[in-house]
């Protein structure tokens, strides 16, 4: 959404980005100066089920207060929760709401159902299938996520991959450094990465692994480092904002995700040129294909990891060839092109222009 905002201010367009959190949590990314930074947390203190529904309620309110304030020509909003008080925030009012859905839908619940990486409680996806109706577009990340908001909410989604920000050339010189980026939690399989890196690691010597995030597994993660053969040769480190700088020296990224909604890492590893190895989750299989701009591994299968990596690491012709083809992606993710399927999802009347502005001169 940083991304999103940015280029439709670069375009002149008038953009507020609210969070549903206060300024207390950092902005990570940076936003260009004309971007009107909102904050829509509403903290009570407390976690007791009806408190939290008293939050929430007061979350719409004050949603609509600043709707009412500003009206915006559209409204995006991204992930379930969010999206439903987004759409009841709306409710009555001259603005086109669009939401966007990014959990991986695709996880069964052991009954023969797929609720998603994130599992809602039964209020929640009975909310979500009711107000999504009541939307004027719903979006997803890949054609089985149109699928199957289809199929659980009753609306046609339309699909709009993710965007894939300007980078710069990979002119970098490879290092023997396998790489890992995301957030520290058990979906993005970082414990498998530990666990297929030490497997290999005596017979690469020259080879290290760094795996750059936080969360909430990074004491567990480093725990399991400290219990491995090759723990001198890991390092676990913070998030960087150059992340494609890392992206351009790594010889390997691997990033065995259990989950995810699209991969944005996987994404940009290829732009960037990397050899990388993933898995067949969420939308990675609609730009990434195994054996020729990638190699995919079966979810939560260490010994196919690492053997997926020994190959590539004794083969730096593969390594490079792979990384050739991976940066089609820049064209076929192309940022411009990702964001003209925004604006027609948007303003349908209007799109590839700034939308007309409304009767204050807020546009979006």
């Amino acid at each position: 959404m940083s991304d999103m905002a940015n280029f439709w201010a670069g375009k002149g367009w008038q953009v507020q980005l609210a969070t549903w959190t206060g300024p207390e949590v950092a902005d990570f990314y940076s936003l260009a100066p004309d971007i009107e930074r909102v904050w829509l947390n509403v903290d009570t203190g407390q976690r007791a089920p009806f408190a939290r529904m008293r939050r929430n309620v007061a979350r719409v309110l004050k949603l609509r207060r600043l709707l009412k304030e500003s009206r915006p020509a559209a409204v995006l909003s991204f992930i379930d929760v969010p999206n439903v008080l987004t759409i009841l925030g709306s409710l009555g009012l001259p603005v086109r709401v669009v939401v966007s859905e990014r959990n991986d839908l695709r996880r069964p619940n052991g009954q023969g159902e797929h609720v998603g990486a994130y599992p809602l409680s039964r209020p929640w996806r009975i909310l979500r299938r009711l107000v999504y109706r009541w939307a004027d577009g719903v979006t997803a990340l890949h054609q089985d996520a149109a699928q199957w908001v289809c199929a659980e909410c009753g609306v046609a989604a339309e699909v709009i991959p993710n965007p894939l920000r300007e980078l710069p050339a990979a002119s970098a010189e490879r290092e023997a450094l396998v790489l890992g980026v995301g957030r520290l939690k058990w979906e993005k399989g970082f414990d498998l990465l530990l666990r297929a890196f030490d497997r290999v690691a005596g017979d690469f010597p020259a080879w290290r692994l760094a795996i750059l995030g936080e969360g909430p597994d990074h004491a567990a993660l480093c725990a399991l480092r400290g219990q491995l053969r090759s723990r001198d040769r890991i390092e676990i480190r913070p998030p960087v904002v150059d992340v494609e700088n890392w992206m351009a020296r790594a010889g390997l990224v691997v990033l065995p995700s259990r989950f995810e909604a699209y991969g944005n890492a996987i994404l940009e590893s290829l732009g960037m040129g990397a050899a990388v190895i993933s898995t067949p989750c969420g939308g990675t299989p609609s730009f990434m294909k195994d054996g020729v701009n990638g190699r995919l591994v079966p979810v939560d299968d260490v010994d196919a990891l690492a053997r997926v990596m020994a190959e590539l690491m004794a083969d730096p012709a593969v390594r490079r060839l792979l990384g050739q083809r991976a940066l089609k992606v820049r064209e076929t993710n192309r940022q411009d092109l990702i964001m003209r399927r925004w604006e027609q999802c948007l303003f349908p009347d209007q799109a590839g222009s700034a939308p007309l502005p409304n009767r204050d001169g807020t546009a979006a």
